[in-house]
């Protein structure tokens, strides 16, 4: 989108600046579409693991980030930092082990072909997308916790040997 489109009105001068005025609408492109900066309230929480960490995981709840009583979840996602190597075709979830523990990152994408250096694992479970209110699969739909809960992440594999990365929750 070029800045003529960003902006209400605007020209280019003489010496070729674009200048403009009125309101410059924000573009969003790439992983980071998702940008919740601008919304009112918006809390972002995340904790920061490694292989050691997911190798403890097969229980539950020792990666994990904690969401407060009547928070509603915008968004989960997982950042590497290093890649992450196994000695088999290791795959982990994302969400409640209480409940549903792939409500938000599934191992279709919580899979170790997918956790390359910098990659952004983003949310594709139930929580994120469910049809069941709306029939909508497309749709975003925000989990609402009515009493405090962590996000937990899930594998039931131990046999990780490198890897870091940080699980990241923006809420409400």
């Amino acid at each position: 989108m070029s800045t003529a489109q960003r902006r209400g009105a605007s020209w280019t001068n003489s010496d070729s600046l674009v200048v403009g005025f009125g309101p410059q609408f924000p573009v969003r492109e790439g992983s980071n579409a998702k940008n919740y900066g601008g919304v009112g309230g918006a809390k972002v929480a995340s904790v920061v693991f490694d292989y050691k960490d997911m190798n403890a995981c097969t229980t539950g709840g020792v990666v994990n980030v904690p969401v407060p009583a009547g928070s509603k979840v915008l968004d989960v996602r997982v950042v590497i930092g290093t890649a992450w190597t196994s000695t088999g075709t290791n795959t982990f979830e994302v969400g409640l082990t209480g409940g549903d523990v792939d409500g938000y990152i599934t191992t279709t994408v919580g899979t170790i072909a997918n956790m390359t250096a910098g990659a952004v694992l983003n949310a594709d479970g139930v929580f994120t997308y469910d049809d069941s209110a709306d029939g909508d699969a497309t749709a975003a739909e925000l989990k609402a916790f009515a009493s405090a809960d962590t996000i937990d992440i899930v594998t039931a594999m131990s046999d990780w040997t490198a890897g870091n990365a940080t699980l990241v929750v923006t809420y409400l």
